[in-house]
């Protein structure tokens, strides 16, 4: 059975808004930030002044929130293609289920 496009849509959003929330991209970030935190390997002696450390902070946040966006992004779309080749309609039962939540149904 082949799905109508409004119908996908619908369900890739609700992949989408699910992975993407708050929550996740705050767990992003963090991960990245260690990655970041990791790579250049600054000690407490290589940055003993409180406003290097505070200029390496802000340097890093705006790149910091956009990956983790794009992460996230690229994230639920791959989530959602593989949901969507997911046996016994599964992709189907995901939305069915998150549907009734959203309704105050469980």
């Amino acid at each position: 059975m082949i799905a109508a496009p409004d119908r996908d849509q619908d369900r890739f959003r609700l992949v989408a808004r699910n992975i993407a929330s708050d929550y996740a991209r705050d767990k992003v970030a963090k991960a990245l930030y260690a990655a970041v935190v990791d790579g250049l390997e600054f000690g407490p002696r290589d940055l003993p002044l409180a406003e290097d450390r505070d200029w390496i902070r802000e340097a890093i946040a705006a790149p910091l929130q956009e990956a983790s966006d794009v992460a996230i992004q690229v994230l639920a779309s791959s989530v959602g293609r593989a949901l969507e080749r997911a046996p016994n309609d599964l992709l189907d039962r995901y939305a069915r289920s998150h549907h009734l939540q959203e309704l105050g149904i469980e």
